[in-house]
């Protein structure tokens, strides 16, 4: 069963890594194409969403790690983390900001990677990084200016 997932989780990444080149070649090719905010909006919500949908069962592992029995636990600090996280968004926003996109970068590596890679080694833990670090790139390449407005 896990090498069907791996199998099926590769043949996505494959997919997807196909379309975003193709993609970018189209984006050359044709350089006043502007992608939609509502295509954006779309994508967030699909993708966005339905990733964070799972964080629930995360933090059920996580309590079971600590042997703590009330789930409210794990909404109650999922909230507090979220308040802290806005909380010094207002204060710092610089350096709140790198912090998330560094803290992004490693989390959309790994999420993307683990399931191919069992090593934990620290170059494991470097690779997840710079994978992910494009994701946060690519806004930055392709659309600098709107995105540093965005920031």
């Amino acid at each position: 069963m896990i090498n069907k997932i791996k199998k099926i989780n590769l043949n996505h990444s494959f997919i997807f890594f196909f379309v975003v080149n193709l993609f970018c070649i189209l984006l050359f090719k044709f350089n006043n194409f502007n992608i939609s905010s509502i295509f954006c909006l779309l994508l967030i919500l699909i993708i966005g969403v339905s990733h964070g949908s799972l964080d629930h069962i995360k933090g059920k592992k996580l309590l079971r790690l600590f042997n703590i029995k009330s789930t409210y636990i794990f909404y109650i600090t999922y909230l507090l983390i979220a308040a802290i996280v806005i909380l010094t968004w207002i204060i710092l926003p610089s350096i709140t900001l790198i912090v998330f996109l560094m803290i992004a970068s490693y989390h959309f590596g790994k999420e993307d990677t683990q399931f191919l890679i069992n090593d934990k080694s620290y170059f494991t833990q470097i690779l997840y990084f710079f994978k992910g670090f494009l994701i946060i790139l690519a806004p930055l390449y392709f659309h600098f200016q709107e995105t540093i407005a965005i920031f």
